[in-house]
């Protein structure tokens, strides 16, 4: 932990003892890709003894992140000490994290912590935004945009094509999943449900569908990466280019998403 003294006020009041607060801040992870969430957190340790947790105050200005819903507070204790912990669920998609085909340093300022007359300025460490695109996409890009190209014409709209595929890859999904009360009437015991990373990640996505966009996209990636770890090689790109769509994944395609992968995840063996 990083304990740093505070200094002494000149007002006439006493202050506290200046090792009875001290704090350090944490970033994870330290490297992140463009547009994922980053996790922030101040820990503050009080002396119980001398200063009042509930005098406790810590102001954070946390640019060029933005923040992904409000701060969560939680409080322990332990014997004379009791521990602080203000968490920050982060997200950068300035151009001050966009260096394409590399990494761009993501510098946040001190966060401040004040008791009384007392001050404790606490460090963040540095943070980094890689890029998504490789030095291979920038010298051989494979999408080209010009703004005086004629509009094309379809027989039929491409996105309803798209998301009445997606629907029918899920009747389909669902359809397998009609077996599984045959087996058990045959009397198969099915397991207990456990809950997983991906699980959290899903309820994440089905909160954050009533969110902003910034919360849709940030949970729909975080879901892509999941997918990609737990093996689901064709949900993973489908969730990908949803997250990073140019018109942003609205409320209805983030709620439909989540259903899908959770019937994908019934039928799983």
């Amino acid at each position: 932990m990083v304990a740093l003294g505070a200094a002494r006020s000149g007002h006439a009041t006493e202050p506290a003892a200046p090792a009875a607060v001290s704090a350090e801040a944490l970033l994870r992870p330290r490297v992140a890709l463009f547009g994922a969430s980053v996790r922030a957190e101040l820990r503050i340790a009080v002396d119980t003894r001398r200063v009042n947790p509930r005098a406790v105050h810590a102001t954070a200005q946390l640019a060029p992140f933005s923040q992904l819903g409000p701060p969560r507070v939680r409080q322990e204790s332990s014997g004379r000490v009791t521990l602080l912990r203000i968490s920050y669920r982060l997200q950068c998609v300035v151009a001050a994290c966009s260096r394409p085909g590399g990494q761009a340093s993501a510098t946040l300022r001190p966060a401040v912590v004040r008791w009384g007359t007392h001050r404790l300025v606490v460090a963040w460490p540095q943070g980094t935004i890689a890029s998504r695109l490789t030095a291979a996409d920038l010298a051989h890009p494979s999408l080209h945009y010009t703004s005086d190209a004629p509009g094309r014409g379809y027989r039929a709209d491409p996105v309803v094509v798209g998301w009445t595929a997606i629907g029918g890859a899920a009747v389909l999904v669902l359809a397998l999943g009609a077996f599984v009360p045959l087996k058990l009437r045959r009397g198969e015991v099915p397991d207990e449900p456990t809950s997983s990373e991906l699980e959290r990640i899903l309820e994440h996505v089905e909160e954050a569908a009533k969110g902003s966009q910034a919360d849709r996209r940030g949970a729909i990636g975080d879901l892509a990466l999941e997918l990609e770890r737990e093996g689901f090689g064709e949900l993973a790109p489908l969730a990908r280019r949803i997250a990073w769509s140019s018109g942003g994944p609205s409320p209805a395609v983030a709620s439909e998403l989540a259903l899908l992968v959770r019937a994908a995840l019934e039928v799983a063996p």
